[in-house]
């Protein structure tokens, strides 16, 4: 018993270990010049350990790295049977930003629990590709939880494509304060000049302080 704790404690530190390497390579060296470390394919077989917190954490660790070699274990971990490994999954495989991940992270959007799908959106709009802007603008106008209707909104913000401005303006109206929020700070990325009426009318009255400020920003980093 005594041996197989220490070895559990071992492991542990080695992620540790490899997250506060990766976050000070990611300091110090440019993209192009950080290599993934010679065992990192050790790392990445943990993604399978039966341990649940061994798995969160490599995931987690995984990301801060950000290493390409590992898109296709963390794409399998989108299927993990414990959400926190679903969702910091879905997270490392936005920071790593490899296209790979766009279409997995598509098809796993419509059975994700809500927490689940607010990062799978989030890391689909930080990768950047266009293949997800369908799917996204469905998640703004159709799903039935709020937050995951936000983090749509962000996540549109995030991938840039000017095609999203019609629905984020109609999320404008939308009950929860959040979304009408992250649609604010959506259409200020998209530099959406054509919304200047909807935002106008958010910030002289919508409910919401916050909602309001933001709208103004938009408003005055659009110049309008």
């Amino acid at each position: 018993m005594e041996t197989k704790i220490r070895s559990l404690v071992s492991k542990r530190v080695k992620i540790l270990v490899w997250a506060a390497v990766a976050l000070a390579l990611g300091a110090a060296a440019p993209a192009e010049e950080k290599k993934p470390p010679e065992d990192i394919a050790y790392l990445i077989d943990m993604l399978k350990s039966p341990d649940l917190q061994e798995r969160r954490e490599t995931a987690r660790t995984l990301g801060v790295m950000g290493f390409d070699v590992a898109t296709p274990a963390l794409i399998e971990a989108l299927n993990d049977g414990d959400g926190k490994v679903q969702l910091l999954a879905a997270e490392a495989l936005g920071r790593i930003g490899d296209k790979r991940a766009v279409s997995p992270l598509i098809d796993k959007l419509p059975t994700a629990d809500g927490n689940v799908k607010r990062f799978i959106l989030g890391a689909l709009g930080q990768i950047g590709d266009k293949q997800a802007l369908e799917p996204m603008v469905a998640a703004l106008t159709q799903e039935a939880e709020g937050d995951v209707r936000a983090s749509a909104a962000y996540g549109l913000g995030e991938l840039g494509d000017g095609a999203a401005t019609d629905a984020l303006v109609a999320a404008l109206n939308d009950d929860y304060n959040w979304v009408r929020f992250e649609a604010c700070g959506a259409l200020r990325k998209l530099k959406a000049v054509g919304a200047r009426a909807a935002l106008e009318r958010v910030a002289a009255g919508d409910g919401d302080e916050q909602v309001r400020k933001a709208a103004a920003k938009a408003l005055e980093e659009l110049g309008l």
